[in-house]
């Protein structure tokens, strides 16, 4: 072990670390730098220093004083810099300045990083995905085991679970709804089952798992979506991504007991990087699953996605991008090998968190659904063949309204949806599980 000028934190601190962290603390230690020890384990600064927060918070609560003389590595700068601010945690002290002049006053001023920062401001969304799918499946992959029956359906089963909005804060004394991480996971978990139950999964074949749309309530540890709109949340943004990580592999999990599923993510406003991150760490930890499959199109960053399932050409995209007028163009136009062997087009949007449908062909536009408050308004008219027209949905969403869409008059009725497509006759059932 380095010599006390060299110790990066209190070598006691080890005693209230738990196993795992205590190895990669103990290897911190032996080479008295945060970057040569990520180097060494092959892990990020960032796994270092979530591994001392929880280790110096562990101690704290047995009553156990770490000695600050300890971190010299830090340097005598940065040392003298934090007691200047006040600071009496060094390794919280994120960058200063260093002004040097002479008696003329001449000189130079430099902005100094701390390499030690263990601040949550900045971190790296590569380890975050790492560590989601490194405590997930541990030091060794999990083993899943293949169905012992296959299916024989030759239907399509869609979840769509929109707009999730991990970390949002509903309060009831203020909007009438409770909805935090706890809220958010049951409903993941057993919105996906209900689904499953209201289903003959005899018919179905295979499932294609949407991820995305705003799975994430925020995109970064500020707690702001990505275009810097704050929200009321439940946690911080690691909280609420290990939490979704979580809950989304449970339900694909239950789903390919069923069938074997397809991943595809849509891209959202609310979490454009974070929401993208989860959806590869899900796929990640996913990797050895027979059952479950994704591929580099469907992870990518693109804005609208196509999935073809027989003479049924479905389009996924968020809902806050391309207007409606110009879906089918676009459709057209990026899905070209496809369009013209497929008679029954659709597209699923999201956004909205409550249900509208039209049908458009050209410039007829006929809306057939929409949720108001307190009703949805259903049109019926002449029934039209599979086919004749481009079909728009909007997904329902399974979460609240927080306390400034309540204020406003937003209200929606949660729920989660799934849909049944026919390989040539198109789409043949919709089934809504409320909360």
């Amino acid at each position: 072990m380095s010599n006390a000028n060299q110790t990066p934190f209190d070598p006691n601190l080890l005693k209230f670390a738990t196993p795992r962290a205590r190895r990669t603390l103990g290897v911190w230690l032996e080479h008295g730098s945060s970057r040569k020890a990520a180097a060494a384990l092959g892990i990020g600064k960032t796994t270092l220093s979530d591994h001392l927060s929880r280790t110096r918070a562990a101690a704290r609560a047995a009553g156990y004083v770490e000695q600050l003389s300890q971190r010299a590595a830090l340097g005598e700068h940065i040392l003298e810099a934090a007691a200047a601010g006040g600071i009496a945690e060094p390794s919280d002290l994120k960058h200063y300045w260093k002004i040097v002049k002479d008696e003329t006053g001449n000189g130079y001023s430099l902005f100094v990083r701390n390499p030690e920062f263990a601040g949550d401001q900045e971190f790296s969304i590569t380890e975050m995905v790492r560590q989601a799918v490194e405590e997930g499946i541990g030091d060794s992959p999990p083993r899943y085991e293949r169905r012992k029956k296959e299916p024989k359906g030759e239907r399509l089963l869609v979840i769509d679970l929109a707009d999730i909005h991990f970390m949002k804060l509903s309060v009831r004394s203020e909007t009438g709804y409770e909805y935090n991480r706890e809220v958010t996971r049951h409903r993941v978990i057993e919105g996906t089952k209900a689904l499953l139950g209201e289903v003959d999964m005899k018919k179905v074949g295979r499932i294609l798992f949407v991820m995305g749309n705003d799975i994430l309530h925020v995109d970064n540890s500020r707690k702001t979506t990505t275009s810097g709109t704050p929200q009321d949340t439940d946690g911080t943004i690691f909280d609420g991504f290990k939490d979704a990580h979580r809950a989304i592999v449970d339900a694909i999990e239950v789903c390919a007991r069923h069938a074997d599923v397809d991943l595809v993510h849509c891209m959202s406003n609310h979490d454009w990087i974070m929401g993208w991150a989860l959806s590869q760490s899900v796929a990640a930890h996913l990797r050895h699953h027979p059952h479950v499959h994704a591929t580099a199109y469907g992870l990518s960053e693109h804005h609208r996605k196509y999935y073809r399932f027989g003479s049924n050409l479905i389009g996924l995209t968020h809902g806050d991008g391309a207007k409606e007028e110009k879906l089918y163009g676009l459709m057209v136009k990026e899905a070209r090998q496809h369009i013209g062997e497929c008679k029954n087009l659709y597209w699923l949007l999201h956004h909205m968190h409550h249900k509208m449908r039209r049908k458009r062909n050209g410039e007829v536009v006929i809306q057939t659904e929409k949720d108001h408050n307190g009703m949805t308004a259903i049109v019926a008219g002449t029934p039209d063949i599979e086919g004749d027209y481009l079909k728009i949905e909007y997904v329902r969403s399974p979460s609240p309204p927080d306390g400034w869409h309540s204020r406003n008059g937003y209200e929606n009725r949660q729920g989660v949806e799934c849909f049944v497509f026919h390989p040539h006759d198109g789409q043949k059932a919709r089934f809504t599980e409320w909360f």
